[in-house]
């Protein structure tokens, strides 16, 4: 188990909102809606990571607070669902993303070297530390923004004529 944070994954958690706004920001309604082959749109993933977060900032609180607590697997797509985040503006997601995200900065910064090797069994994963939560964190994001780039990447792509050969 890994009990240390990865070069810049506290920089990734809290600069993820940014990153969202700079890609997303300012685009018209039919980029930021337009589907990946999974079905998933931009405004679909930004409202997964803010779906997300109450319940990876949770965790980690139950970790710090709690002796080897059991972390629960969650069905994402139906914590989204549920959520009802789809359907809000994109503007109202990144915002509230941001205020969520910044909040917790300060905390994470904070945290021990004991904080990080604190330990939890996820019902899925098995045994894992606070430091790999966070690090998984920060995974999830940049595969997640990838995955926005791409997406957005397929709209110009269609207009793109005789260039799309390269």
């Amino acid at each position: 188990m890994t009990a240390t944070l990865e070069p810049g994954t506290l920089q990734v958690i809290a600069s993820t909102p940014a990153v969202l706004r700079a890609l997303t920001g300012g685009l018209p309604e039919a980029a930021i809606d337009a589907r990946d082959g999974e079905g998933w749109s931009a405004r679909d993933v930004v409202a997964h990571l803010l779906d997300r977060w109450p319940s990876q900032r949770g965790r980690v609180q139950k970790m710090l607070a709690e002796a080897h607590p059991t972390i629960l697997d969650e069905d994402e797509v139906a914590g989204l669902e549920a959520s009802g985040l789809r359907q809000r503006p994109l503007a109202w997601l990144l915002d509230e993303f941001e205020r969520v995200r910044a909040a917790e900065a300060p905390a994470f910064r904070a945290l021990t070297a004991s904080d990080l090797a604190r330990t939890g069994q996820h019902s899925a994963a098995g045994p894992i530390t606070v430091a790999e939560l966070l690090n998984h964190t920060a995974y999830h994001d940049l595969l997640h923004i990838q995955q926005i780039a791409t997406t957005l990447a397929r709209v110009p792509n269609a207009g793109r004529g005789a260039f799309g050969m390269f």
